[in-house]
């Protein structure tokens, strides 16, 4: 769970908070602060299990992110790309060695 998503939970419980508060009894209001020390301490859990895995992402956490693919791909075209260079150079040596032998003969 990111932050944004946190940022919004704990904004849409103050908001039932607050409307609780001006529509129903004090009583029910009561329930809320439990709820909200439980999301907090959820939230400290998750950042603490994300410093400890070294990762400072949690969106990358078990996932691929878009640079590393990209990354990927780029290395799989550059690879290819060496792999055509060579091909060319070889086939270019070929045709000077049967030139020379050409020539010499």
């Amino acid at each position: 769970m990111n932050q944004e998503n946190l940022d919004k939970m704990i904004l849409l419980v103050w908001v039932c908070f607050s409307i609780r508060f001006l529509f129903f009894s004090y009583w029910d209001i009561l329930l809320w602060p439990p709820i909200l020390l439980l999301v907090n301490e959820f939230n400290k859990n998750i950042q603490n299990h994300e410093l400890s895995s070294g990762d400072s992402e949690p969106e990358a956490i078990g996932r691929h992110t878009q640079e590393e693919s990209k990354f990927k791909e780029q290395k799989k075209r550059l690879t290819s790309l060496d792999f055509l260079i060579q091909i060319m150079i070889q086939e270019e040596l070929q045709r000077i060695e049967k030139k020379l032998t050409a020539s010499s003969k």
